[in-house]
């Protein structure tokens, strides 16, 4: 019956959408990208998530298999807005705001557990020693600002992951990680950003919107829905709201030039930060391009050994 229930409520929310936004058509200028740092260098799209995600867990599931053990590949977790869709600075397009407002309503109808085919698996110390790695093999890199990450070396996950990104991947997304969040501070911070934000305070205001930054119409989102019960009346009221907020957000940001803005107070926070090297960078727009291909490679037939040692492909 939950089940049920659940299919229903998402039907539902797909009449809200389809009632009260509507796609562009030919005659309309199409949205243009939102600024993210480094030009999106760590995003990654729908698809490209899905099938990196499926490369990585099949390349799991082969060391786990070497090492005599079975590992079963899980799924990607979907429905609603994925996280890494949200622009880092509360931008919104005019297309997402009609079709899924913020993501907020349909993420929670969409929010469904699923299940760990490993976790009867997961029991035994020495499966999860393979797939996670001992603490002897832990190896420690310095980030800027003071930070540092780690990882174990003999670790399945860490060897798979090394095998479709590459060795270097991982510490060149988690420098520039934290790069990104440095960029962010500075563009909330920069007088031109903070004028740009008043402005579009001020015209949500005139739209009936009590706004004073960028975060505050999801927070409200959040806040109605928290109040909402699994009834599809409220839930349904929370869509509508929803729609009107972020369309409203989307039409404010848009006149008042906030991602014009956005995109020129972070030139020059990433011009001007402190440890940014172009060379690295690079380095890793070509990891992350060069993953994509592996992943979308078809896969090939794993090696075995014969009883004289000699690698054969079945």
């Amino acid at each position: 019956m939950r089940n049920a229930t659940r299919t229903a409520l998402a039907a539902l929310f797909l009449g809200v959408l389809g009632a009260a936004g509507c796609t562009q058509s030919g005659g309309t200028t199409p949205d243009p990208v939102l600024p993210r740092p480094f030009d999106g260098a760590l995003s990654y799209d729908q698809r490209e998530r899905q099938v990196l995600h499926t490369a990585d867990e099949r390349l799991v599931a082969d060391c786990m298999r070497r090492r005599g053990l079975s590992y079963e590949p899980q799924p990607l977790a979907t429905g609603g807005t994925d996280p890494q869709d949200v622009n880092p600075y509360g931008l919104l397009t005019t297309t997402q705001a009609r079709q899924d407002g913020y993501g907020i309503t349909s993420a929670r109808l969409a929010a469904r557990p699923l299940a760990d085919p490993n976790r009867d698996r997961a029991r035994d110390p020495g499966w999860s020693r393979a797939l996670l790695g001992t603490k002897s093999h832990e190896v420690r890199i310095s980030l800027p600002g003071g930070t540092e990450f780690f990882y174990n070396s003999d670790a399945c996950v860490t060897q798979a992951r090394q095998a479709l990104y590459g060795a270097d991947y991982d510490r060149l997304s988690s420098k520039y990680q934290v790069l990104s969040n440095q960029v962010i501070t500075a563009v909330r911070n920069d007088p031109r950003y903070q004028s740009a934000q008043r402005r579009w305070a001020q015209c949500m205001r005139a739209a009936g919107v009590t706004a004073t930054s960028l975060d505050d119409p999801r927070s409200f989102v959040e806040q109605r829905l928290k109040r909402a019960d699994s009834q599809s009346r409220q839930l349904h009221d929370v869509a509508r709201y929803e729609l009107k907020v972020a369309g409203q957000d989307a039409d404010c940001q848009r006149t008042t030039g906030l991602p014009r803005t956005v995109a020129e107070a972070q030139a020059h926070a990433e011009t001007t930060g402190a440890g940014v090297r172009t060379t690295d960078l690079r380095r890793l727009r070509g990891l992350r391009a060069a993953a994509i291909r592996r992943a979308t490679a078809p896969p090939t037939a794993p090696a075995v050994r014969e009883g004289s040692g000699r690698e054969v492909t079945g």
